[in-house]
């Protein structure tokens, strides 16, 4: 395992470089490795002190999640940090890239820190809903006090090394090679482990009360990590450092098991596996110039989002007032932007200039993309997209947004087949963070990768959505089976409206029960808020569970994203297919027979749920499976 950490000599000065591209994961044979190198350089009589660094784009990074609480190999990283931390010869850390986590860990036992200008500190993990495991909560205070570390580790938040060095988490900053510089600063330095540092702890008054107010901020219904974390940062004011280890090595174990950490690294890796899609690897077409066709609120919100990612953008409407108005409605967005100090008025001028607006689609001669946003009416679709297609230059990307009408024959009345895209912009949910990019029998692989650029200067997520629908895409669809589950409840079966709004409230699903509705029953009744949410909710499984098998979505966790990032299921829970697994398959199949009993058409249990069921699998198992055009399942 040599070669996964290079051995050199400055003088004196033994240079341990970690060599595992691109990120240096500290994997089992990672960390058993630096363990071996660490204990050879103390024994060496030749060594003064020792650097360690590492090669490729970041000093060191944390585990693969999908490892996390399968990998058990000794040493852990935790044994590491000691080893490292117990050295008798001075240990300086080398930081570049991204400093986060497992590889802050390992830093933070070093006995001094270098950085590069463009290093960023954080601990992300309460983003898996974990606390730190190899001694963060119990060095940290320790280096910078109970209020910064709080700031750290609940917060989740990363700063970079100018702050880090003010605030004393690292000891310098270096302008050129922070090699050098760690290799100078250990030419001098003298061993110095951070768990018997005490200067921060000795305000005990300002720590507890740093403690007492993070435990008043922590949010109902936030990841219990939160308090298992700010009870740790208290044990390092309270307990000997052992003691405070093994605390936090217990609360890590406990939020490890639970159902909110297992949720959200769901949602972690569901939300990287979303890229995996065939066309990901296509170089996209130009995109300097983006045309809205269309001066509704879906155009002026397109253009908007358009030129705040420093693209062109022209907005085409043959209704003069209309496009005044659209044109107007992105200025006032702007100036309250400005007023709310999320845009300087300079940016705000920037951005202005790159918009333009027309009353003739000649004026989308440039353009590279252009989305058409124009009223649900099939003639005029047919006619605006007819026009599109004979004066846009050959390649441009048409993007259609129709919720009902067929893509491909959207892509016909253009008669430039390959070059149509379906825009899924609409959602149930204001600020959703979600775009549906449909592909058609003869979408160009190009045109595909072209709209999922967009998507990405746009800052939002991308769902590659396969197939011909008329009744809506994937969004539209999960939408539509929650309100008629929604609307089942409060007419045939006499559940009153408030009822189930306020049953779905927890869930984030109001817009299914927007308040103002009829009542369409009394409030309470046979049917509690638990079976409530089971029936709107397995409403939206079995809708899944169809697009699924027809092929039309790549993979079940590709519809957590949706229900998370579009429909306001909240993280926490990981999802709708992730909650449908942690109900069980079988108690997914036995309540959708006892609901379709009252209507079928809503609840009968899909082919595949029935397959699952019969082969004992769950929805996760087809997450891996081929993606892309022909990869429906079979069922039956």
């Amino acid at each position: 395992m040599a070669e996964l950490v290079q051995v050199a000599a400055d003088g004196d000065v033994t240079i341990l470089s970690m060599n595992g591209p691109p990120m240096n994961v500290l994997g089992p044979q990672m960390r058993t490795a630096l363990a071996e190198a660490i204990s050879a350089a103390v024994g060496d009589a030749g060594t003064r002190s020792i650097v360690l660094a590492g090669l490729g784009r970041s000093f060191a990074s944390g585990i693969d999640v999908r490892a996390l609480g399968q990998d058990r190999a000794a040493p852990q990283l935790g044994d590491l940090c000691r080893v490292i931390e117990a050295s008798p010869k001075p240990v300086v850390a080398a930081l570049h890239g991204a400093v986060l986590g497992s590889g802050l860990e390992l830093a933070l036992a070093a006995h001094w820190r270098v950085a590069s200008t463009g290093v960023r500190f954080g601990f992300p993990e309460i983003g898996l809903g974990l606390t730190p495991n190899a001694g963060a909560t119990q060095r940290a205070p320790r280096l910078i006090g109970a209020a910064q570390a709080l700031r750290l580790l609940v917060g989740g938040l990363s700063v970079p090394a100018g702050e880090a060095l003010e605030m004393g988490l690292i000891d310098g900053m270096a302008d050129g090679d922070v090699l050098a510089s760690a290799v100078a600063l250990a030419r001098t330095c003298g061993p110095r482990p951070t768990l018997q540092r005490l200067q921060a702890l000795q305000d005990g008054v300002a720590y507890v009360a740093a403690v007492a107010q993070a435990r008043q901020q922590i949010a109902p219904g936030a990841p219990g990590a939160q308090m298992r974390i700010i009870e740790a940062v208290e044990a390092a004011l309270l307990l000997p450092p052992e003691a405070g280890l093994a605390l936090e090595q217990a609360a890590y174990r406990d939020c490890l098991a639970s159902a909110q950490s297992t949720a959200l690294r769901h949602v972690f890796v569901a939300e990287r596996r979303l890229a995996r899609m065939p066309e990901a690897a296509v170089a996209p077409r130009r995109l300097d110039v983006v045309g809205v066709v269309g001066a509704g609120q879906i155009g002026a919100s397109v253009a908007m989002a358009v030129i705040s990612a420093g693209l062109r953008c022209v907005i085409v409407e043959q209704d003069r007032p209309a496009l005044v108005a659209a044109l107007e409605r992105v200025a006032t967005a702007q100036q309250r932007a400005v007023e709310a100090g999320r845009l300087t008025p300079e940016a705000r001028e920037a951005d202005w200039a790159r918009l333009g607006g027309a009353v003739n689609l000649a004026a989308l001669s440039e353009a590279d993309l252009v989305v058409e946003a124009v009223p649900e009416d099939r003639p005029l679709k047919a006619s605006v997209l007819g026009q599109m297609g004979a004066v846009l230059r050959p390649g441009t990307v048409i993007a259609v947004t129709s919720a009902g009408i067929g893509l491909d024959d959207l892509a016909r009345m253009t008669r430039r087949a390959g070059d149509v895209i379906g825009f899924g912009l609409p959602a149930p949910l204001p600020g959703a963070r979600m775009v549906e990019i449909a592909v058609g029998g003869a979408t160009a692989p190009d045109a595909v990768a072209t709209g999922l650029a967009l998507v990405r200067r746009l800052g939002r997520a991308a769902i590659r959505v396969q197939g011909d629908r008329s009744d809506g895409l994937v969004a539209a669809r999960l939408a539509g089976a929650a309100m008629a589950a929604g609307a089942a409840l409060t007419g045939g079966l006499g559940v009153g409206h408030g009822t189930v709004a306020g049953a779905l409230a927890v869930l984030g699903l109001g817009w299914v029960m927007p308040s103002g509705g009829a009542e369409g029953g009394a409030e309470g009744g046979k049917v509690g808020p638990d079976e409530i949410r089971s029936r709107v909710l397995f409403a939206m499984v079995n809708a899944a569970a169809g697009m699924i098998a027809e092929g039309v979505v790549q993979r079940p966790s590709d519809i957590d994203m949706m229900s998370i990032l579009t429909l306001g299921l909240p993280r926490m829970q990981g999802g709708l297919m992730h909650m449908a697994d942690q109900a069980g398959i079988l108690a997914l199949r036995r309540d959708l027979l006892k609901f379709a009993a009252d209507r079928p058409e809503i609840w009968a249990p899909h082919p595949l749920v029935l397959e699952l069921f019969r082969e004992g699998r769950a929805f996760g198992d087809l997450n891996e499976r081929p993606a892309g055009p022909g990869a429906a399942i079979r069922t039956g």
